[in-house]
């Protein structure tokens, strides 16, 4: 990810979490949401939750 379009509260509470630019730039999209759900105390996402992330976003399921 590029944490220059990242949106800006997202990039604030990674960084909070202690991760540089260089860490947030090596993530995916799924693990900067893990990142930011756990900065805002949402723990022990499941499979199910980022499932639905994808069907908020309109996109197929991955198998």
């Amino acid at each position: 990810m590029n944490a220059r379009n990242m949106d800006a509260a997202c990039l604030r509470a990674l960084r909070r979490r202690g991760h540089s630019d260089a860490s947030i730039t090596a993530m995916s999209p799924e693990e900067a949401f893990c990142e930011y759900c756990a900065y805002h105390g949402i723990m022990n996402l499941l499979p199910t939750t980022l499932q639905m992330l994808d069907k908020l976003r309109g996109e197929p399921p991955a198998q």
